[in-house]
């Protein structure tokens, strides 16, 4: 009797175990992970198009950059891709809300970055659906809490 006892715990501690490790890895859960190779890419790029932003603003009328590169700039900046004094990080960093649309906003544009020629302007398009990304009235299956 006591070797049915051990295997109805044996095989009740291998469900438990089972169904605990499944809920830790929930579908639900958003992944914002992104490899070296796609940050970096998208660093480079975002950093020569605010310098262009603010080379044209200066030129012109003064504006403020895209959101759309200031959403992607910060987040570079939260992952330490882009290394920024805390003195230095722009209010813009600093103010802003971070939430599952920011940050899926923001992996999305890496993403769309990372397949761009950086010697071309193929992407602008990228710039684009971030903004569209990033309003408040486009957040069809997007949740606003983390």
């Amino acid at each position: 009797m006591k070797p049915m006892v051990s295997l109805k715990l044996l095989l009740t501690t291998l469900i438990l175990t089972s169904i605990i490790a499944g809920c830790t890895n929930s579908p639900t859960q958003p992944n914002y992970d992104l490899d070296f190779y796609t940050l970096t890419h998208s660093a480079v790029f975002t950093q020569r198009e605010l310098v262009n932003s603010l080379l044209e603003s200066s030129n012109n009328s003064p504006t403020s950059p895209p959101p759309s590169l200031l959403n992607s700039y910060c987040d570079l900046v939260d992952r330490g891709i882009i290394f920024v004094s805390t003195e230095n990080i722009p209010l813009q960093c600093s103010n802003r809300t971070i939430n599952h649309q920011s940050r899926s906003c923001a992996v999305e544009f890496h993403e769309c970055v990372r397949v761009c020629s950086l010697r071309t302007d193929n992407c602008r398009s990228c710039i684009e659906r971030q903004n569209k990304c990033l309003q408040p009235d486009t957040l069809s299956g997007h949740s606003l809490d983390e």
